[in-house]
């Protein structure tokens, strides 16, 4: 209450366009963008060891045959050894995985994942849009539920999306959802003998069951 009092006197005591653009999180403004929390992606699970994924790849005995940060959530990567896994991770192990391998490429950064009740999760991130050809830079952050779309697809809906702190319109979040669900279900599309057979995220915890590859290589 009492930071939500002193956001509001700011928004009167300062220009309407520069707190809307430090809101935003596409501008840094000193002082004012880190009192309004856009200075950085919002904190989901507090800090992460940065190192849990390699214990997590051990476990499930996956190879990446490549450098960590060669891998991103928008790389061309093949995949080979499917197995029937009947896998547990956890938020903080699917947060540090993300984190490593996203660090070099893609347009996300500082990546963290929450996993809720019902199917329910929540991401932020840094997004990185100028090399794509937007010009967009800033903290994100967007909550829903994922699915089993079918027996090798995700179904992803949204239901908040900020940029910043700013909460976008209803219409934006579903064109959203839309380029969301086509882009990860492409990468799983390059997982030919992907079987989903339940996926429940529950407890702080995704919970897969079905055919997973082994060894994923970037081409």
């Amino acid at each position: 209450m009492f930071k939500k009092i002193i956001i509001i006197i700011i928004l009167l005591m300062t220009g309407g366009l520069l707190t809307l653009a430090a809101a935003s999180g596409m501008v840094k403004v000193p002082f004012l963008s880190a009192l309004l929390g856009t200075d950085k992606p919002k904190n989901l699970i507090g800090n992460v060891d940065p190192n849990l994924y390699k214990d997590t790849l051990v476990k499930e005995d996956i190879t990446l045959t490549d450098e960590i940060g060669e891998y991103c959530l928008i790389c061309d990567i093949s995949y080979e050894d499917f197995t029937p896994m009947d896998v547990v991770v956890s938020s903080e192990e699917l947060t540090s995985l993300l984190r490593a391998t996203n660090s070099n490429l893609g347009p996300l950064k500082e990546i963290q994942v929450k996993l809720n009740d019902n199917n329910q999760a929540e991401v932020s991130a840094y997004l990185d849009l100028t090399d794509y050809g937007y010009d967009f830079s800033g903290p994100v952050y967007a909550a829903g539920s994922i699915t089993k779309g079918g027996s090798s697809s995700l179904a992803i809906d949204l239901q908040r999306v900020e940029i910043g702190i700013l909460s976008i319109p209803e219409k934006y979040i579903k064109q959203g959802e839309e380029g969301l669900n086509a882009l990860i279900n492409d990468q799983l599309a390059k997982m030919t003998d992907l079987k989903i057979d339940s996926l429940e995220i529950s407890n702080n915890s995704l919970h897969f069951k079905g055919d997973y590859p082994k060894t994923a290589t970037v081409k």
